[in-house]
């Protein structure tokens, strides 16, 4: 099995430490690496002497990771020192020693490992930890205890005081690591590694910069979709506003959580241990006192973490019943009667099966006649297996925190106060909230007319020409008109804005990292004063994604939700996803506001548009160029083809949707096992939920995958989309080329499809800009062999890891350069 690229660093199979002081690495070594360690001690001040060869490896063999604690100024000649058998992974840690010139070591490590293909770590980092294989590479003298969150951190110092603080609370990591600078392994790559990683269920990220929003992006959305991301990111005092709010808008639409302070990113780190996620945000509080549960409704303010639940008339009869005189039974849930087992699950029972609550918070302050015992042993069991989420608070220290601990250990765990512990429900309530988000996607096939792009472009690269960077008045709407925006001037004779109508505005700008965001809020004077209460979004939008971005402007939820009618609201919506769909198409363009927007029945009116340019983006064609000016690559709806095939059926054949995942399963499940083998190499009957999210959930800027797929009726009738074929690629680390798979169903081989589908792929690889493609197919797989090397072209040569029973098939774009047989 090829390794991952990171492997060396986060799994080494070989280690060599140099170092002149004592590290913590050598305190807690794995079985596995105690044969395959070469430890190096220098006296202190003294260079360097690295052997010839290394401990447990045998000739050519290439060490994987190199471990170095030195001097700076005797970091060159250790490094000099490896240049015959360069590490596949460095990290270098921080010295005592200061070093005189910093800049210059950043660079100069930088510099030898590029040269040597080696992933870097340093310098003056702080490390990393794998606690689950017993691996140290910090200089954290403790070794985090085994879990299942992975934390990265752009900071040393936040990285030692969350390992510091998680000991004392029993918190576990599958993986720690503080990147620092970043000068070779990025975030985007350590994403990338930790998304694939079987021994982590989330990921927690401190960040203080990004370099590449379009990077960060990807591996962020690629992460998001198999596991909980939750992001802590520093510096917003000193940041333009619209660009913090752009990067909100960034991290809904990755479909990860941001939590603004530093104690949440602590929640986060426990409430995503919980295995229910709340479809919502109403909470039903349940509590011994009015003042624990009054403090956790407190959180339910305008734009707070909760809602405040209405329970309904079926359920408070029930709370009656067992509850005493004088209880609270309308949420909050409040009985001064002494807790027990059996009382705390008749409660949370009647609160979770309450259709308008999404989740449940007990909140419970010391109460020596409560058997609280008997209750935390009755919540270690009941919530974990809960089917909404239940988040307690335990307030108190000396008698609670025993208390906490257990619930801790039983996977559910308990929080100090009750504000922590609603802002903890809140972040769970957001995950859903963005996972929504990020599974939307344009339409395949829009039911609006397509725009006319060339014509929009030319009319663009004229302006630009003619009159520099703004369009007039008749340009700007003859531009919307080529995308067939819903929207109308204003009359002469009509009043711009009368004083019963309440003016909004569309407003896109284009954020520096992550390209053109949307806006809709308040117009006029208002506008311009609150921007802190517009809905924002990134471009793309489709119909979803601009009904959210509308609900969520103050000036909706204040105002027009009961004043605009349904038919008003659906031309608000496609003008939106029309204009995201604008400047999607015409990087061009820098700005638009259309402002005032007012809404007269069914129709919308505009008294004002302006469109400002850019220059210097106007030779490339976005959708042949991968959309570079955007975060989020629009779906390729022009990949979109029917084909017909035998017995008069027509197929299409078009990129992969996140909707597909029903119809992706069931296609697995009809193979035959022959070619489910042939494919997945196993005997595997179905895909995981982790595989199908990967297979469905794609980032177009990294990888590809085309479905064929005809229309089928069942027993009832339904029609219903049935995929018959399947190939992919996604992009190697390299980044020069890629690794395809083909499948197509047993009943429709033998009719082109396996060909037309491969060659489209081709295509797509070739437009992308790859060196090469390649893929391993198993030797005796004749069909698919016949297929790639006769019908596509493709050289055919033994896999160097298994020569008998796996070939790779590959081929290249250009002559050179011709890839390296892994």
């Amino acid at each position: 099995m090829l390794r991952h690229a990171l492997d060396p660093l986060f799994q080494p199979r070989s280690l060599m430490v140099v170092t002149d002081q004592a590290l913590p690495v050598m305190q807690s070594l794995p079985a596995s690496l105690r044969n395959k360690t070469t430890l190096i001690e220098p006296a202190p001040g003294s260079l360097a002497s690295i052997p010839a060869r290394l401990e447990g490896l045998t000739a050519g063999e290439r060490l994987d990771l190199a471990l170095i604690c030195m001097p700076p100024l005797n970091l060159a000649h250790t490094l000099d020192q490896l240049e015959g058998a360069p590490p596949r992974a460095l990290v270098i840690l921080a010295h005592e020693a200061i070093d005189p010139d910093p800049e210059s070591t950043r660079t100069f490590c930088a510099k030898w490992a590029r040269a040597h293909g080696c992933a870097l770590l340093g310098p003056f980092a702080f490390g990393l930890q794998r606690p689950n294989r017993g691996l140290n590479l910090s200089q954290h003298r403790l070794l985090a205890k085994p879990g299942r969150v992975a934390l990265i951190a752009q900071s040393r110092s936040i990285m030692a005081g969350v390992l510091d603080w998680a000991d004392d609370v029993h918190i576990g990591f599958s993986t720690a690591v503080a990147l620092g600078d970043e000068l070779d392994t990025r975030i985007s790559e350590v994403l990338d590694y930790l998304a694939t990683d079987s021994s982590t269920d989330s990921v927690a990220i401190y960040l203080e910069k990004v370099s590449n929003g379009r990077e960060f992006m990807s591996a962020l959305r690629s992460a998001a979709s198999v596991k909980p991301v939750v992001v802590l990111r520093s510096g917003s005092l000193d940041t333009d506003p619209r660009e913090e709010e752009a990067f909100d808008a960034a991290l809904r639409r990755a479909g990860a959580v941001r939590v603004k302070y530093f104690v949440q990113l602590f929640s986060a780190l426990k409430v995503f241990m919980y295995r229910s996620r709340p479809k919502g945000r109403r909470v039903a509080v349940f509590s011994n006192g009015e003042g624990p549960a009054q403090l956790a409704l407190d959180m339910a303010f305008s734009g707070g973490p909760i809602v405040r639940a209405s329970l309904s008339d079926a359920s408070r009869n029930r709370l009656n019943k067992f509850l005493a005189p004088g209880s609270l039974i309308c949420n909050p849930v409040v009985t001064h009667q002494p807790l027990n087992a059996m009382l705390v699950n008749d409660v949370l029972s009647v609160l979770l099966q309450d259709d308008g609550v999404d989740g449940v918070v007990a909140s419970f302050a010391p109460d020596s006649r409560s058997d609280f015992p008997g209750v935390v042993a009755e919540l270690a069991r009941f919530a974990p297996v809960a089917n909404k989420p239940v988040l307690t608070c335990m307030m108190g220290d000396a008698g609670m925190r025993p208390l906490r601990r257990t619930l801790d250990n039983a996977g559910t765990s308990a929080f100090r106060t009750p504000e922590s512990t609603a802002n903890a429900f809140g972040i769970l309530a957001s995950h859903h909230y963005n996972q929504q988000l990020l599974l939307q996607i344009q339409p395949a096939e829009p039911d609006h007319a397509l725009p006319d792009v060339r014509v929009a472009r030319e009319r663009l690269r004229l302006a630009l020409q003619t009159q520099g960077g703004r369009l007039d008045r008749a340009q700007a709407w003859a531009l919307l008109a080529d995308f067939h925006v819903p929207l109308a001037p204003i009359a002469p004779d009509q009043a711009p804005v009368s004083v019963t109508e309440y003016p909004c505005a569309i407003r896109v700008g284009t954020d520096p990292l992550f390209g053109p965001v949307v806006r809709f809020g308040a117009g006029g004077m208002m506008g311009r004063i609150a921007i802190d209460q517009d809905g924002v979004d990134l471009a793309p939008l489709n119909h979803f994604l601009a009904k959210r971005l509308v609900q969520r402007s103050q000036i909706w939820q204040q105002m027009l939700c009961t004043m605009v009618s349904g038919a008003a609201l659906t031309r608000l919506l496609l003008a939106l996803e029309l204009i995201s769909d604008l400047v999607s198409e015409c990087p061009e363009i820098e700005s638009i506001t259309i402002d005032p927007v007012v809404i007269r029945g069914a129709m919308i009116f505009v008294a004002d548009l302006d469109v400002v340019l850019r220059d210097g983006l106007c030779q490339a064609v976005p959708a042949a160029s991968g959309y570079e000016h955007m975060a989020i690559h629009p779906y390729p709806r022009r990949w979109v083809e029917k084909l017909s095939l035998k017995n008069d059926v027509e197929a299409v054949i078009r990129p992969i949707r996140p909707d597909d995942a029903l119809a992706l399963q069931q296609f697995v499940r009809d193979l035959s096992d022959q070619a489910r083998y042939m494919r997945f190499v196993s005997m595997m009957r179905e895909l995981t939920p982790k595989m199908l999210a990967r297979y469905t959930q794609l980032d177009y800027h990294r990888e590809f995958a085309l479905v064929a797929t005809i229309v089928e009726s069942d027993t009832s009738g339904v029609e219903a989309q049935k995929i018959i074929g399947l190939s992919h690629y996604l992009l190697n680390p390299d980044g020069q080329g890629a690794e395809y798979a083909l499948v197509v169903a047993d009943d429709w081989q033998g009719q082109g499809l396996g060909k037309r589908l491969m060659s489209r792929l081709t295509e797509a690889a070739r437009e992308q800009g790859l060196s090469y493609i390649e893929g391993l197919v198993l030797s005796n797989n004749r069909p698919m062999l016949t297929l790639m090397t006769r019908s596509m072209g493709m050289r055919n040569d033994p896999d160097p890891d298994d020569p008998t029973g796996m070939r790779r098939v590959w081929m290249t774009f250009n002559p050179e350069p011709v890839p390296e047989t892994r």
